[in-house]
């Protein structure tokens, strides 16, 4: 918790990010201000723009829902900032405002440009967007604009208390992306307390070190809790065996792994079985016929491979998403062995259910 009554605290919105950049973007227009040199770094060293004496520079701010929208007039040049804190994009925002900016601007702007800039933790969502070139020109994350404010500080007490509001987010960061169990955590705490349990950044961080270069899915449930998700069979569809004439559509499947959380369980790592399914749709008898061949495989992959798991039994259930592998995490988490031990498990199993 930080010592002094700092603003962004309490302004942790992304609209209030927006402001913030703005701010200092802003200061390029003011060559005799203290903190023009900070606007100039920032413009130079992130947007690769270096000759701006002579520019006429507008910045707005949630211009037809465009976070940042920074003009060069002269230059007819258009910086679209799609600023994040802890969400990532969704429905193609990007690709649209770049429309959106193409045909309210023919006659000002002949080259637009876009930048993904967030300073929350970098989910695999955001990597995704990021690799399309063709979407997205620049990427900014927060070691990125610190490095760059960090140089500035003592100037004004607004941007010291943007950086040292970051300062502190980094450091709970870094504590959260632990998902081990220390021992006094395992006397003391309940399961929910736990950062594998309650820390989308913890359980991020246990997927991609068993999966490092995949796709990585995170979110929350119903309840609020959250999980991650990594797939093993993607778009699968299973026989029509009750001869109840659905299209394949209906008959489609996905099997992956996800880490979550339950009563009397705890945090656990899981095989799912999801059925692909619309509002109303009546569930296939046909699913429970592939659930006992997939479940059947998974068993004989862990006694062939002399794997040893301390597991909760699953069984077929009329819903869409039953377990075929359910492995409660406590007691993996509380040495570096027992993790190794359950990796390898992991690894194994995955890596045969694909073939």
């Amino acid at each position: 918790m930080l010592e002094k009554n700092n603003l962004f605290s309490f302004a942790t919105s992304e609209l209030s990010q927006d402001a913030f950049i703005c701010w200092c973007l802003n200061w390029i227009n003011y060559p005799n201000e203290e903190l023009y040199p900070m606007a100039k770094d920032i413009f130079s060293n992130l947007l690769e723009e270096k000759d701006l004496e002579n520019e006429k520079v507008e910045i707005l701010r949630q211009y037809k829902k465009i976070d940042v929208l920074v003009i060069l007039k002269k230059s007819k040049k258009a910086y679209i900032i799609e600023d994040k804190t802890y969400t990532s994009e969704y429905s193609e925002q990007i690709k649209r405002y770049k429309e959106t900016i193409k045909n309210d601007f023919k006659e000002e702007i002949n080259d637009v440009k876009t930048v993904y800039f967030k300073t929350g933790f970098w989910f695999s969502d955001d990597y995704k967007t990021t690799s399309d070139e063709n979407k997205v020109n620049k990427k900014i994350d927060r070691k990125n604009f610190l490095d760059i404010l960090n140089k500035y500080r003592g100037k004004n007490p607004i941007l010291d208390d943007y950086c040292e509001y970051f300062e502190e987010v980094t450091k709970q960061e870094e504590k959260e992306k632990n998902y081990f169990i220390s021992e006094e955590e395992l006397s003391q705490k309940k399961y929910w307390e736990l950062n594998i349990a309650w820390s989308a950044i913890s359980q991020y961080e246990f997927m991609r070190k068993i999966f490092p270069n995949g796709y990585i899915r995170s979110g929350r449930s119903i309840g609020g809790g959250v999980y991650t998700q990594y797939d093993i069979l993607e778009k699968k569809i299973f026989p029509d065996t009750r001869e109840e004439n659905l299209p394949e559509d209906k008959r489609t499947y996905t099997v992956f792994w996800r880490i979550d959380s339950k009563d009397k369980i705890g945090s656990y790592i899981s095989i799912n079985f999801y059925t692909e399914h619309g509002k109303g749709d009546k569930k296939p008898r046909a699913r429970e016929d592939e659930y006992i061949k997939l479940k059947e495989k998974i068993r004989k992959i862990i006694d062939d491979n002399f794997i040893k798991l301390e597991e909760v039994e699953c069984r077929f259930y009329d819903y869409w998403e039953p377990n075929l592998l359910m492995v409660p995490l406590k007691n993996y988490l509380i040495s570096q062995e027992k993790f190794d031990e359950l990796i390898k498990a992991i690894k194994i199993i995955d890596e045969e259910l694909r073939k």
